[in-house]
């Protein structure tokens, strides 16, 4: 068993930090636990939040880090990318019904 290089306890399996190469228990693991000496490094890294979506491509955008704010607008807008299929499928049954109704019309015996 490996033991914890902040608070000491045993661990069976440690978390290495990224940062500073200790190991540590899940209490410690993040660097603000365990008074990383790399912490500045942790803090500079771009953090998601709320209302951020990542772009697509990987391409650098400028706000940094290669993500892209949403607006309320742009968010909204974008849920209703999925009702052309439904569109679609409307369509597709309708024409379906008309083709069956023309057929009825015109004499011909379904089965």
């Amino acid at each position: 068993m490996t033991r914890c290089d902040h608070c000491g306890n045993e661990v069976v399996l440690p978390f290495s930090c990224q940062y500073c190469g200790g190991k540590y228990c899940p209490d410690c693991r993040l660097p603000p636990n365990h008074n990383c000496v790399n912490i500045s490094l942790w803090n500079n890294k771009p953090r998601p939040a709320v209302g951020i979506s990542y772009g697509k491509g990987g391409g650098a955008t400028p706000t940094g880090g290669g993500y892209i704010a949403d607006s309320g607008r742009a968010a909204q807008k974008r849920r209703g990318d999925g009702i052309p299929y439904l569109k679609i499928m409307i369509a597709i049954i309708v024409l379906i019904l008309l083709g069956i109704a023309g057929m009825v019309l015109s004499g011909y015996h379904l089965g």
